[in-house]
């Protein structure tokens, strides 16, 4: 190990630099031809698709939530820390990461090593980001996601990622919970990834930094897609869980993309934290998705997509969770600002899984806090690798909790307030089953072009309450009329040939949300619980 250690004090990127193991990489394009070259053999097995994507393979299929830490610091009482949220000792940390940088020393090839990217378009929140990467692709992933722009100009610390693959953990040595880490120091501005190459785990970390850095300078960050309509001006959030809708139905052609997966609304409004866009890509169509199937071409990366003998990729089969990413410019209709106005509208996606919640909903104020707490979807295709279960209901406060690391109050009290600031209407879209329950002879999922004309709208303020009725078993007010929607499908009674079995499913779906909101939020206002489920 060289002398230079961050137990003296001195930051992770200046013992790189003296070090020396690094290289800058030119051009994307000569990132791509290293890892053809150089990382084409297991686990990455780096090779063209026909479309001209670059197609890796990942050890895990999704992120490991179990294996993120957050460094012990200044920040430490502020945390819910929890089974997710696990604390790491900073003399772990530090050693830890000496043991990484030895690792680092004695690589056949040097660190790609580059410091001109940003997380956050705004300026005024933007923070600066370098990254050290063992692997080409992982750095043409983080340029083609996080933000560029010229080089740091020093007004700010930077952070820095490292990311070694290579590195193994041993949980009885390293006090990890498995083979491999992801630890965030809040302190010192440095995430450390080891032995995970999933790309998103690069992605997610940094956002778990802001969802905890910015609610604390008042600024709400939410797990959600945004565009803003062509013609109005309008903006629209998306908030949901992987596999709800949030890139479909925010990638829309009568919109600009403001941003698919993560955004923070400030004073300014709403920016998008990143700058390009990871869409999952099971049974993916053109005529079904044509802004992501069109980005997805040289330049871009698909991550676990099974190929044909011609190279074509198969998106029916293989891992639920593939992936594909792609820089924003690859879509034609992105808002160009650092941020748009505040939202017109909030749209929390829902994929239920009983088949017994209706498409959409009005939601009050309390009813909307209500929601955003208890986060309820269906996993599909788990985004969480080693998921016992493909499919199961979920309760994933504020439609990412995992990400989400700051006590309760932080991200509750914070959105409160922006409704009421901004008075933004809030609406409960359900894009999963009706008619019955996943997997039953008459359940169906709601297809796209339902949940879009749903959206279009709420964009365009074709929902009045005065048009709404109460549905008891929910205690939800839904529209009786949706342009391009069948007025059996708005409430979900009419589409259960078996009223007994529907009643008895909105039972078991109310006491769900009734034990979670017990154990998760046993302090939550009351008003803000009665609004709630029946």
């Amino acid at each position: 190990m060289p002398e230079q250690s961050l137990s003296k004090n001195q930051s992770l990127t200046e013992v790189i630099r003296n070090q020396g193991r690094f290289r800058r990489p030119i051009s994307d394009i000569g990132l791509i031809e290293h890892a053809i070259q150089r990382e084409c053999k297991a686990p990455i097995n780096a090779r063209f698709a026909s479309n001209g994507t670059l197609c890796v393979d990942t050890n895990r299929t999704g992120r490991s939530p179990a294996d993120r830490y957050i460094v012990a610091g200044k920040y430490s009482s502020q945390i819910n820390w929890n089974s997710v949220n696990k604390e790491m000792p900073r003399d772990v940390f530090l050693t830890l990461t000496d043991k990484v940088m030895s690792h680092v020393e004695n690589l056949a090839e040097p660190l790609f090593f580059s410091d001109d990217l940003y997380v956050g378009k705004d300026s005024e929140y933007r923070q600066p980001i370098r990254l050290a990467t063992k692997y080409a692709w992982h750095h043409l992933f983080a340029r083609n996601f996080f933000i560029r722009g010229e080089q740091h100009d020093g007004s700010k610390k930077p952070w820095t990622l490292l990311n070694i693959p290579s590195f193994v953990t041993d949980p009885e040595r390293d006090s990890t919970h498995s083979d491999g880490v992801i630890a965030i120091d809040l302190d010192e501005q440095v995430i450390l990834i080891a032995n995970r190459t999933y790309g998103g785990c690069q992605w997610k970390a940094f956002f778990t930094a802001m969802n905890t850095l910015l609610p604390l300078e008042g600024v709400l960050t939410m797990h959600c897609g945004a565009n803003i309509t062509k013609k109005e001006g309008r903006v629209t959030l998306f908030l949901g869980l992987s596999g709800t809708g949030k890139t479909a139905l925010s990638a829309d052609p009568d919109c600009l993309l403001i941003g698919d997966d993560g955004h923070a609304w400030g004073p300014n409004g709403i920016f998008n934290i990143a700058g390009g866009c990871y869409a999952k890509l099971h049974d993916i169509t053109r005529e079904r998705e044509q802004l992501i199937w069109d980005a997805l071409r040289f330049g871009t990366i698909m991550e676990n997509v099974v190929l044909d003998d011609n190279r074509t990729p198969n998106f029916e089969i293989g891992a639920e969770n593939i992936r594909g990413l792609y820089p924003m410019e690859f879509i034609d209709d992105v808002y160009p600002a650092e941020h748009a106005g505040h939202p017109d509208a909030i749209i929390f996606l829902t994929c239920d899984m009983y088949g017994v919640l209706p498409p959409v909903a009005k939601l009050t104020d309390e009813q909307a806090a209500y929601y955003f707490a208890a986060g309820y979807t269906t996993k599909i295709g788990s985004t969480e690798a080693n998921s016992l279960h493909d499919f199961e209901p979920t309760f994933s406060a504020y439609f990412g909790e995992v990400f989400f690391p700051l006590l309760s109050k932080y991200y509750l009290d914070l959105f409160q307030a922006k409704l009421r600031d901004h008075h933004v209407p809030v609406y409960l879209v359900n894009t999963g089953w009706t008619g019955g329950p996943m997997g039953s002879p008459a359940g169906r999922r709601f297809s796209i072009a339902t949940s879009r004309n749903i959206v279009h709208a709420i964009q365009h303020n074709k929902i009045h309450d005065e048009d709404t009725v109460l549905l008891p078993e929910h205690n939800l007010r839904v529209p009786k009329h949706v342009a391009g929607v069948d007025e059996r499908n708005l409430n979900p009674a009419n589409m259960w040939q078996d009223k007994a079995a529907y009643h008895a499913a909105c039972e078991e779906l109310n006491q769900l949300f009734h034990d979670n909101m017990a154990k998760k939020f046993p302090d939550m206002e009351t008003t803000i619980l009665e609004s709630g489920r029946p």
